[in-house]
């Protein structure tokens, strides 16, 4: 099964991305210029210029662009100027790297640069992001319906959301009800998230991001999460973090008959890290600590070490047919005894997190 990943404008991890594109979809990437319009904080800048620079050594490969925030500053929706300076953009890198599409997960940003009457949104797809939480045919019907109202094209894929990797039974039938509805559309899953289970955190988590990002306040997000939000609850119960709706490199081949693509996250943690996760699912094998493959959990990695290969063999039968009877069951408690043991503290170097 192939990959859709992140792309960051660095030129080694570009050269990583082309000799890996028999095995990759998709990339995805920030704007890395002017106002924030993606769902994580800016951490490099680069304009259209050095993005397509990039890009247009992918040839083969499909390139959608982030505009993924969960709101951006209400002004904007009626700042004609600013709508058409993200259209300039993005007619640029259609121009010159052939992008395909963006991503979005704020419905008023999307019609409000389709109503510019821009030629440019008819050469672009308007993929629904994950964060729309899309868990049903329901869901998916209905945002279809959004998207064919605006100039935009229609989507080739949609992100199904991240519980259903856990949820086989409802996975199969939302996928399989919007292909029968005629869509020629791809289905694509997170695998590597690593997130609280229904995150009870996830949008006011996201809200956060997007109130820093349009500049109105700090960003406090981080120290929410350590101490009040889900660094905090995965640190007192470690052992939850087994039941988060992650997907193994060994198990994505269990996917086929569900999905056609595998989507990676981790764009903000170096490229060290998308080395090491991309080739791990490439190979569809990790000899590691599972942490290190996690997104969102990646920092429980320099706490506990999970060895991947002991999960085998039948973790994927064990966690799909999960009832989710937590409080008379000691099964995720009991695995992560077994798998994972505690690391002595180590202050680590700088260029080990880039």
């Amino acid at each position: 099964m192939k990959l859709s990943v992140p792309f960051i404008p660095d030129e080694k991890y570009t050269n990583f991305l082309k000799n890996k594109t028999r095995n990759i979809e998709s990339v995805y990437f920030s704007l890395h210029s002017g106002q924030v319009l993606d769902s994580r904080m800016r951490c490099k800048t680069a304009t259209p210029h050095e993005l397509s620079k990039g890009l247009q050594h992918l040839k083969s490969v499909k390139k959608y662009c982030l505009l993924n925030s969960r709101f951006i500053n209400p002004n904007l929706y009626h700042d004609t100027q600013f709508l058409n300076q993200t259209l300039d953009k993005l007619e640029y890198l259609v121009s010159h790297a052939n992008i395909n599409g963006i991503v979005f997960c704020d419905a008023y940003f999307l019609n409000a640069l389709s109503a510019t009457k821009r030629d440019i949104t008819g050469f672009l797809e308007a993929v629904p992001g994950i964060n729309f939480m899309i868990d049903s045919y329901q869901k998916a019907a209905s945002m279809f319906e959004f998207i064919r109202q605006t100039r935009f094209k229609f989507p080739k894929k949609i992100v199904l959301d991240r519980s259903l990797n856990r949820n086989i039974r409802q996975l199969e039938k939302t996928g399989s009800e919007i292909k029968k509805a005629g869509n020629q559309i791809k289905i694509e899953l997170l695998a590597n998230e690593g997130c609280i289970y229904h995150c009870p955190f996830k949008l006011t988590h996201d809200a956060q991001i997007s109130f820093s990002n349009t500049g109105l306040i700090p960003d406090k997000s981080f120290q929410t999460n350590l101490t009040i939000g889900c660094h905090a609850w995965f640190y007192k119960t470690p052992a939850n973090f087994l039941k988060s709706p992650f997907i193994r490199p060994e198990d994505i081949d269990m996917y086929t008959q569900t999905a056609d693509t595998i989507k990676l996250c981790g764009r903000t943690l170096g490229v060290n890290f998308l080395y090491k996760c991309i080739s791990a699912y490439v190979e569809k094998s990790y000899n590691g600590n599972l942490f290190n493959l996690m997104d969102a959990t990646h920092w429980l990695s320099d706490v506990y070490h999970i060895e991947n290969k002991k999960l085998d063999p039948g973790f994927f039968k064990l966690l799909t047919s999960c009832t989710k009877n937590c409080k008379n069951c000691n099964v995720c408690r009991d695995l992560f005894l077994k798998t994972a043991r505690q690391k002595p503290f180590k202050l680590k170097q700088y260029k080990d997190y880039l």
